[in-house]
């Protein structure tokens, strides 16, 4: 027999079979096909609205409206979509919304741009939302934080709506679009009878690379955090590139210092990226002066993983270089045996002598070995000091190798030079 919950995760984990069905128990079986009825009833004529409901505008409110306002989306949000096995088919919120978003503010505003942190433009409004969505009862609930800002950054509006919409699984952007089409309708309407826009009322003052972006994000609540170190006495910070891709702001935090950092030049390829905070520092790490890793030989790594778990406590854990190769294909990296967690990204391998010989970068997916039988321990790659070396070296990055200074302590090396890394959307 398959039990109840049994069954849910594997609704939601593969693919239901009739050979399953047969294996239920009859009340399972009954449930399951008034289940089906009803979301078949009830969302599959579900289609994108057209956006013919008319909300009253104000007598004195003329549209459309030439106010050009641009519009702030995280890019995490923006690029969000997520497979179903159970419905075989890609679910992708991102997509309907920033469409949602074209066609409701399009229906009443002339002039509506993306927000470009490079662009010169002067917008007259700015405008950041923030969606959030769930499923209830064959319905997408959406949950849409907004604030609206004139030109110089001030608040006009802080505010959110709630709606929902039927889903039908097999064309699920109908359901998103609608719920965000809804909410943006309202937003815009609100907008054009309360505040009554005009290019007059609100002037052009900031162009979008001059807006501060803090006011953008929550910065109590970074999307993601990772770890990174001091390279220099100038502040230099050294992390792993996937740690502040799609940032649109970064915090470097260590102690009671926390300092905005600003990329200066990455590499996808190796996964590095370095961070400037022109913040002065005296306590950061010098690269080891010979190239080859001794198998087997002692190292230390400090880094912030789990955020929001552990707060911002550092965690100093010990290991072994295990092997100088890492997965077929893979480029500079080797294994290391040192336990590292979600965060640990950026963060640097000390040696015995307290030289940097490598960065964290990932670790074995023991998920998918799991479910052959195969359950490895602490398998972790870090990115060999050599291409660390070629990488500065090529962007002209300044650094010390441990030759030209005296080793301390490797535990306090790697303590004393750790960053957290917020990134924010």
């Amino acid at each position: 027999m398959i039990a109840v919950g049994e069954f849910f995760l594997k609704l939601a984990t593969e693919n239901i079979t009739y050979k399953d069905i047969g294996k239920m128990d009859i009340k399972l079986r009954s449930f399951l096909v008034a289940l089906l009825v009803v979301l078949l009833a009830s969302c599959a004529n579900t289609q994108r609205t057209t956006g013919q409901k008319k909300y009253k505008i104000a007598k004195d409110v003329s549209i459309p409206n030439a106010t050009q306002i641009a519009v702030y989306l995280p890019e995490k949000t923006a690029n969000s979509k997520f497979w179903v096995n159970a419905t075989n088919n890609w679910h992708e919120p991102g997509k309907a919304f920033k469409e949602s978003i074209e066609k409701a503010l399009g229906k009443y505003f002339t002039n509506v741009v993306w927000f470009d942190q490079a662009s010169d433009t002067k917008p007259n409004v700015y405008m950041s939302l923030s969606p959030d969505w769930d499923y209830n009862s064959g319905k997408i609930e959406m949950d849409m934080q907004y604030k609206i800002f004139d030109s110089s950054g001030k608040v006009l509006v802080d505010n959110k709506y709630e709606t929902s919409s039927g889903l039908n699984f097999h064309a699920p952007d109908a359901a998103y679009y609608n719920s965000s089409y809804q909410a943006v309708e309202k937003l815009a309407v609100n907008f054009l009878n309360k505040l009554k826009p005009n290019v007059t009322q609100f002037p052009a003052n900031l162009a979008m690379n001059q807006f501060a972006l803090e006011k953008f994000v929550n910065i109590k609540k970074p999307v993601s955090s990772g770890t990174g170190f001091f390279l220099n006495p100038q502040g230099v910070v050294l992390t792993a590139n996937h740690v502040i891709d799609d940032c649109l702001l970064i915090k470097v935090k260590q102690g009671e210092l926390l300092t905005d950092a600003t990329l200066s030049h990455s590499s996808q390829l190796l996964d590095v990226a370095v961070l400037n905070t022109n913040h002065e520092i005296d306590t950061y790490l010098k690269l080891r002066d010979k190239n080859e890793l001794t198998l087997g030989e002692k190292l230390t790594t400090v880094s912030y993983p789990l955020k929001g778990l552990l707060e911002s406590s550092p965690n100093m854990t010990f290991g072994n270089v295990t092997s100088k190769k890492a997965l077929t294909g893979s480029l500079g990296l080797y294994q290391f045996s040192a336990p590292i967690q979600p965060g640990s990204s950026g963060g640097a391998i000390v040696s015995e002598q307290s030289e940097l010989i490598g960065m964290v970068t990932s670790t074995l997916n023991v998920t998918n070995l799991a479910k052959k039988g195969v359950i490895p321990q602490n398998v972790n790659f870090a990115l060999d000091v050599k291409y660390l070396r070629k990488f500065l070296d090529k962007n002209q990055v300044g650094y010390e190798t441990s030759a030209e200074q005296s080793a301390a302590n490797f535990s306090e090396s790697a303590l004393g030079t750790a960053v957290q890394i917020a990134c924010y959307q």
